[in-house]
């Protein structure tokens, strides 16, 4: 009897494991809480070429591979030799934002550096720039993730732009980084609204039908494993009587 009791012990342990589901960590995708989303093209209306973009071939696309959420803007150069002046990068304008200028405000941007810009320049500059010129370095010693880029304006400030330069000056083909999810937020902790690029079916779960498949599919899985162990159960039963 002793036998029989760990048998179905047993089965039980082997039906609890069976039907246990597993879920990947997932991000919290909050669009509305984001000035600039980069989910569609409306937000390339906010994004301005800075410096020597046009020489060092600065490109801009938006894409949703390799996006912290939605989608993200991809930027790339090309060029050879040296630039003869200073290097390319972009920035936004607080005239577009119905902003005066950007004095007491924080610009935050997510960026992930390539393996390729990491290697040609320890740092991309985060700046502020207008009335006077204002910059943080962040390091790309962590290409192939992303992290928080944030540079904060001084309330006095009458600075108009705020964005990211890259300090490359000599010879680069290919991806700087992908950036993403752009909050510019007042001293009173206030977040600017998002200029309307938000695309909610990049935020949605898998489609009705695809949901109703799955379902169906899990069921038919608990159903056989089910059927599994009460065959199991009742074989052992008969062999022990």
């Amino acid at each position: 009897m002793k036998k029989l009791l760990s048998v179905l012990l047993a089965a039980a342990a082997a039906f609890t494991m069976s039907t246990a589901v597993y879920a990947e960590p997932q991000k919290t995708d909050n669009p509305g809480e984001t000035t600039i989303t980069f989910d569609t093209e409306k937000s390339l209306e906010y994004i301005h070429s800075f410096g020597n973009a046009a020489d060092a071939g600065l490109t801009m696309e938006l894409t949703d591979k390799g996006a912290l959420s939605g989608k993200a803007l991809k930027l790339s150069e090309s060029f050879k030799g040296s630039l003869s002046n200073r290097y390319g990068g972009f920035y936004l304008d607080a005239a577009d934002f119905g902003l005066e200028n950007f004095g007491g405000y924080t610009f935050n941007i997510y960026i992930n550096v390539s393996d390729k810009a990491a290697k040609a320049t320890g740092q991309f500059e985060i700046f502020s720039d207008g009335a006077g010129w204002q910059s943080a370095n962040f390091l790309t010693n962590s290409a192939g993730s992303y992290r928080v880029a944030s540079i904060s304006i001084p309330a006095d400030s009458e600075n108009t732009k705020v964005g990211v330069s890259f300090p490359i000056i000599q010879d680069f083909d290919g991806e700087l980084g992908m950036f993403d999810d752009i909050t510019i937020v007042d001293n009173y902790g206030k977040t600017i609204a998002n200029v309307g690029d938000i695309d909610n079916s990049l935020y949605q779960g898998p489609s009705g039908f695809v949901s109703v498949i799955t379902t169906i599919l899990f069921i038919l899985v608990i159903l056989a494993v089910i059927g599994g162990v009460a065959y199991f159960i009742v074989k052992t039963m008969r062999k022990y009587r």
